[in-house]
């Protein structure tokens, strides 16, 4: 019997599935890359959705009280008094007469305010991911 110089097929199968397995792999570990920078980004924005939402002319809130776990504001346009808060993991802006309620930031564990000099209020939020953020929210004048 002759000897030929080349591969046996049970060569070829173990070459075929270790090449399969690192295309797999690879595919994979993009696919997790992408998604987690996505993820991130995605809270960066939604934080600063919020800010900007809180001090949006078309509401112009003006502030009322400060509390360490709440604020109450006033918007002129609506004449409509309402209270930021946190519940459950929530950051809500609820009407303080008509009830009702819109979830403005989502992810929160703990969140506090605190007031500046001026009409500004500082807000520290720590997500339930362990990320901490702080922003400050300028109000509007009566």
């Amino acid at each position: 019997m002759k000897h030929f110089k080349g591969f046996t097929i049970i060569e070829c199968v173990a070459a075929l599935a270790i090449t399969a397995l690192t295309l797999l792999l690879a595919g994979w570990s993009l696919t997790t890359l992408s998604a987690s920078n996505r993820h991130s980004l995605d809270c960066s924005v939604d934080w600063y959705v919020f800010l900007k939402e809180m001090e949006a002319g078309s509401h112009h809130f003006v502030l009322q009280e400060v509390h360490v776990d709440n604020i109450r504001v006033h918007s002129p346009q609506t004449d409509l008094d309402y209270l930021l808060q946190k519940h459950n993991d929530n950051l809500y802006l609820t009407s303080w007469s008509r009830g009702g309620y819109m979830p403005l930031f989502s992810g929160v564990e703990a969140c506090t305010f605190k007031q500046l000099p001026g009409r500004r209020v500082l807000v520290e939020v720590t997500r339930e991911n362990g990320e901490k953020l702080a922003g400050v929210i300028q109000f509007y004048h009566e």
